[in-house]
C-alpha cells in the first residue's frame, strides 16, 4: 500500500496521471451462448441469440480510479452449404467499475441480439475476444433450424431466464410483450446461482377465446417427472405467451429437462417444447443413493470445463498419481467417473488427508475466493486460501498492519489441530498477497527465523 501511495504522490507532484495497471483474468476466457426461435411470419422466424460471460475472466486495466474491460462479440449466421454469411453482427461491450471486489465482478454479464431469417438450416457462429488482450478469443458454433410456421398450433422454443418482470420500457434490450425477459444463457440453476427458474415461450395459431391445457413438467436424467403443473388457459387472440417460474432449490443436483405441453379441451396434445438445464444444489442429499452414486448424479450437471476446474481446486486433497491420471483423461464422462470416485474416497478420508465432504470443500473454495483473492489470483490459489480450505476458519487471527520497519502480517492459530498450531503470513510485496512463511504444523513450511522477513 505504501508503494501505491508514494507513486500517487510522485505523479501529483509531476502533474502526470498515474500509469494504467493491468489486472490479469482469473482464468481462461469463457462465454455461454444460447438461442430461442420465435415466429416472425409464415415464411420466416426470429432468432434471438443470448450471450453471457464472467467479468472476472476478462483482462482489466485500472485507470483514473476505475477498472476497465471489454469484450467483442462477433455473430455470424451461414446458410447450410454456403460460405457467405447471411447475417453478420458485431458488438463491443465495455465495463467500467470502481471496485472488482463488488458483486458485479463475480456474476455473469448477459446481453442478446436478434435476427430475422427465412425458413431453413443455418450454422450459428459466435466469437468472443477479450478487448484488452485480443489474442484471448474463443468461438462457439451451433446448428439452427428455422422451422415452417404452418396453420397448426405451434409453440416456440422455451427461453430459460434469470428474471421476468412487467415492464413498459420499450427501449430496454430485454423488453418483450410488456415484459422484461432477461435470459440465462448458461443453463445452470440452484441455491447459489439462480434459485428460481423463469421461463418464457410463445404460442401461435390459436383459436381465439378457446381454452387450452398448458402442462409444465420437469424431468430428471432418468426420465422421471419430478414436477408437474397443469393449468387451463384461454387466449383472446390467435397468439399468446407462456410465462411462469419455479423455485428449484429443493431438487437434487443433476441434469433436467423443462417440458411444456399444450393440449386441447379433449386432452389431445397439440404441440410441445423442451429445454435442457442443470441444477447445482449440494445441500440436497438423496438418501437412497450410495456415496458414489450421488457423486455421479451431481457431476452429470457439470460440463467438461467445470469438471476440470473443480479438480484444479481439489488439488490440495489429490495425490500426485491422481493428478497425473486426471491430466490424461480426455472425455467428460471419464472425468465425471474419476471425480465421483475421488470425492467418495475423500469424504471417507484417506492417507494423511482429513475426511471432508465435497459440499463443505467447495463452500470453503467459494469463501476463499471471496476473502483472499489478490493481484488477479483467485483466493483458493493463495496461501491463506489453501490453509483456509484445508483446515477451515482459524480459531484466532492476529493482524499486524504495516509499519515503518515492519511489513503487514497475520498469525493464524488452530487450537484443536495437533494440540495447537499456527501459520504466519506476510504481505511481502505490499500489494495484499500474504505469503506463508512459517507454520508449526507438521508437513507445512517451517522457519523459526521468519521474523527477519518482516524487514
Amino acid at each position: 500500500m505504501r508503494k501505491i501511495i508514494w507513486l500517487a504522490l510522485v505523479a501529483l507532484m509531476l502533474g502526470q496521471p498515474l500509469p494504467a495497471q493491468t489486472l490479469a483474468p482469473a482464468g481462461a476466457l469463457q462465454f455461454h451462448v444460447d438461442y430461442a426461435r420465435f415466429r416472425q411470419d409464415d415464411k420466416s422466424g426470429y432468432l434471438e441469440v443470448y450471450y453471457s460471460f464472467h467479468p472476472r475472466l476478462l483482462t482489466f486495466m485500472q485507470e483514473q480510479g476505475k477498472f476497465h474491460a471489454g469484450i467483442a462479440l462477433s455473430t455470424r449466421l451461414l446458410r447450410a452449404g454456403a460460405e457467405q454469411a447471411v447475417a453478420d453482427k458485431n458488438m463491443a461491450l465495455h465495463l467500467a467499475e470502481a471496485d472488482t471486489a463488488a458483486t458485479w465482478y463475480r456474476f455473469p454479464f448477459v446481453t442478446q441480439s436478434g435476427f430475422v431469417l427465412p425458413q431453413g438450416d443455418y450454422t450459428l457462429e459466435v466469437t468472443a475476444v477479450d478487448s484488452l488482450a485480443p489474442n484471448r478469443k474463443v468461438t462457439a458454433k451451433a446448428q439452427v433450424n428455422i422451422p415452417a410456421y404452418g396453420p397448426a398450433v405451434m409453440l416456440s422454443d422455451l427461453e430459460l431466464c434469470k428474471k421476468i418482470a412487467p415492464s413498459q420500457n420499450k427501449a430496454d434490450l430485454f423488453y418483450k410483450n410488456a415484459l422484461e425477459v432477461v435470459p440465462q444463457p448458461e443453463p445452470l440453476f440452484g441455491v447459489s446461482t439462480s434459485p428460481v427458474l423463469f421461463y418464457y415461450a410463445e404460442l401461435y395459431r390459436l383459436t381465439p377465446n378457446t381454452s387450452y391445457t398448458i402442462k409444465t413438467q420437469i424431468v430428471d436424467s432418468d426420465g422421471k417427472i419430478v414436477y408437474e403443473k397443469p393449468r387451463e388457459q384461454k387466449y383472446s387472440g390467435s397468439s399468446g405467451m407462456i410465462v411462469d417460474n419455479k423455485m428449484v432449490t429443493a431438487l437434487p443436483s443433476g441434469k433436467y429437462s423443462l417440458r411444456c405441453i399444450v393440449a386441447d379441451q379433449a386432452g389431445a396434445e397439440l404441440t410441445k417444447s423442451e429445454k435442457t438445464f442443470f441444477l447445482l444444489n449440494p445441500h440436497v442429499q438423496v438418501a437412497a443413493l450410495s456415496g458414489i452414486e450421488q457423486m455421479r448424479k451431481d457431476f452429470s450437471a457439470l460440463s467438461e470445463e467445470e469438471l476440470s476446474a473443480e479438480f484444479r481446486t481439489a488439488q490440495y486433497l489429490a495425490l500426485a498419481e491422481e493428478k497425473k491420471i486426471f491430466g490424461q483423461l480426455t472425455s467428460a464422462d471419464a472425468k465425471r467417473e474419476f471425480l465421483a470416485k475421488f470425492w467418495a474416497d475423500a469424504e471417507q478420508g484417506r492417507a494423511d488427508k482429513p475426511a471432508i465432504r465435497r459440499a463443505e470443500y467447495l463452500r470453503r473454495v467459494k469463501m476463499a475466493n471471496q476473502e483472499y483473492s489478490a493481484l488477479g489470483k483467485e483466493g483458493w490459489r493463495t496461501d491463506r486460501g489453501r490453509v483456509f480450505i484445508l483446515y477451515s476458519k482459524p480459531d484466532e487471527i492476529e493482524r499486524y498492519p504495516a509499519e515503518v520497519d515492519s511489513k503487514a502480517h497475520e498469525v493464524w492459530r488452530y487450537f484443536s489441530i495437533e494440540k495447537g498450531v499456527e501459520f504466519v503470513f506476510i504481505d511481502r510485496n505490499g500489494y495484499g498477497e500474504y505469503l506463508l512463511v512459517h507454520s508449526t504444523k507438521r508437513d507445512e513450511l517451517h522457519d523459526d527465523l521468519w521474523e527477519r522477513l518482516l524487514q
